[in-house]
Order: C-alpha cells, then structure tokens, then sequence
C-alpha cells in the first residue's frame, strides 16, 4: 500500500506541485490502495498538527536554532511511533511515511524554515539522512537525562549520520549501556572519537559494512574494543 508525498513535476517547461503515491510495488495501483494512501495522508497531517499544538503549548517550539533543541526533538520523536504501528501501509513502503512528514511539518520543520517545501536534500524519499526518523531513533531512549549527557544535537546527528549506527538499531541500544566519561567538557569529545571509532571499525565500504550478519555478541564484542580505545584516548 502507498504512501503520498509531494514533489514538484516538470510540466510544459513549469515546476508544478503533484501529489505522488509512492510504492515499491510494480503494478497498477487499485482504487483501494489508493484510498487508503489518502487516509494514511490525513493520519499523518492530524497526527503532526497534535505534535505541533502539543509543542507549541508546552513552548517546546521556541527551542528551535537554540542550545537546548535536543529537547523539542526528543518528544517530537516520542510521538512519531504510530509511523511504525500504523496498518494502513504495507511494510515495503512504510520507509515513504518519513519522507511524508515533511509535508505535513509546518512549525516542526527543521531550520530552515518551512516554506511550503523542504530542502532537496530533505526531500528525497529515498534519503535515510531523514531529520523525523532520527527524532524518533533518538525517542527509543527510555531516559531523556540519558540522551543529554550523551552529546547535544548536533552531536546526535554526527551519530546517526552515520549508515552503520544508523542501520543496526542494536548500536544504539549498547550505547544506552555507556556513561558520559569523565567532565562536561570532555563529553563532545568522547562521542566524537567513539563516532569515529565505530566508522573506523565498520567502514563505509566492505563486506562487513552491514553489520546485521553479526551476532549480538560478535557485535558488542566488537563495540566493547571500540569502547575500550576511544576513551583510553580521552587523555591524551
């Protein structure tokens, strides 16, 4: 079943909005699948104007572009679950809705501001640097506090920025097993040589880029020495 997202086509040499269905499916789409496209639409349009109301209420909203956004973004996330749970999509295409978000921000766009369409980058359905997925990446920590002694936002994005950690949802949760090493001022500094350490280990390229092959003890294995060699540098 499809997910509508908006894009702009090329008509008559003029860039014109048009509503898409997206699908990995090869074959026409039927009047129903369609329906439901459209009921998957105003589902995420009311479920993103409550977070926005919610945001807005509790003054969330005026984090945005200041020192403490990890906030604003930790509970947008937390109520972005019903992209998961959701049944009026099939599982091929639920990776659509967090494209479809976007246009359904208003005020929880990311800076910049919207203005009736996100960026080129943002707007790519098949682009897994996705702000709204990593919302909700962010939200599967139990412990906001947690989150915060980790590394502000910016940090989080260099993270998940990242296609191993981004892809193997099992690095994130060894990470909630980790504590902030040593002071505040050496926090950004742990997380960026432990990001670097976890790229170095599983590089871009390679058979082992996909480290869903390994098991979950080979993988905290592995993360455990990361671990070990990123804060024995912390020093030095």
């Amino acid at each position: 079943m499809p997910v509508i997202i908006r894009e702009e086509i090329l008509v008559g040499g003029k860039r014109i909005p048009a509503k898409i269905y997206r699908t990995e499916s090869p074959r026409p789409l039927t009047k129903s699948e369609k329906a439901k496209a459209n009921k998957l639409d105003q589902l995420i349009e009311d479920k993103m104007r409550g977070i926005e109301e919610e945001m807005e209420k509790r003054r969330l909203l005026e984090l945005k572009s200041r020192r403490g956004v990890l906030r604003l973004w930790y509970e947008v996330g937390k109520r972005l679950t019903f992209v998961e749970t959701t049944n009026l999509v099939s599982a091929e295409d639920r990776k659509f809705i967090w494209r479809a978000l976007y246009d359904h921000a208003g005020k929880l766009a990311p800076n910049p501001p919207y203005q009736g369409g996100a960026s080129f980058q943002t707007r790519r359905a098949d682009d897994p640097r996705n702000h709204f997925r990593y919302c909700y990446l962010l939200a599967k920590f139990p412990n906001f506090e947690f989150v915060e002694s980790i590394g502000d936002w910016s940090s989080w994005i260099d993270l998940l920025d990242s296609p191993t950690v981004r892809n193997d949802e099992r690095i994130l949760e060894w990470l909630t097993t980790k504590q902030q090493i040593n002071t505040e001022d050496s926090r950004v500094d742990w997380l960026r040589k432990l990001i670097n350490g976890i790229r170095g280990e599983f590089p871009a390229a390679g058979a082992m880029t996909d480290t869903n092959v390994l098991t979950c003890k080979e993988l905290t294995n592995r993360l455990e020495e990361v671990y070990r060699r990123s804060t024995s540098k912390l020093d030095h």
